[in-house]
């Protein structure tokens, strides 16, 4: 089953890769993700990767905001999905998030993602605020 695991300084490079592959299959972008670099040097952004069967399925970046877990960005292998690795993910995460003091998750999502608000709704978080982006929320 999956599971997440935190991002170490070793996995830098491998987790640029992994960000820069979903920002070009989401919408084509081909810059640089602006915030990378402050996942690394503030406390209160966290970078994890997503692990099924001992290989890097994904990753998820978090930020630390207002009492909860604010889902900055997620994404798991298109060869991966439909398979319950998120589902593993965002349950590992909750859990975490649980016993790091988190009264909540948080995650926006952009009108031009129509696969990611049903992902969503499907491990529990509620729509919050509307129209774009959707904010959902799941409460700990």
């Amino acid at each position: 089953m999956a599971r997440l695991r935190t991002a170490e300084p070793g996995d830098r490079e491998l987790l640029r890769r992994l960000v820069a592959d979903y920002l070009y299959e989401f919408d084509g972008t081909t810059t640089p993700y602006p915030y990378f670099d402050p996942y690394w040097k503030e406390p209160g952004r966290l970078p994890f990767l997503i692990e099924a069967d001992g290989e890097v399925t994904g990753f998820c970046l978090v930020r630390v905001l207002e009492g909860g877990w604010h889902i900055a960005e997620f994404s798991v292998l298109a060869e991966q999905r439909r398979g319950g690795v998120g589902r593993a993910a965002v349950e590992d995460l909750a859990r975490r998030a649980r016993a790091a003091g988190a009264s909540h998750l948080e995650a926006k999502v952009h009108p031009d993602n129509a696969g990611a608000l049903p992902f969503w709704l499907a491990v529990g978080f509620e729509i919050v605020s509307e129209p774009a982006p959707i904010v959902t929320r799941r409460e700990l």
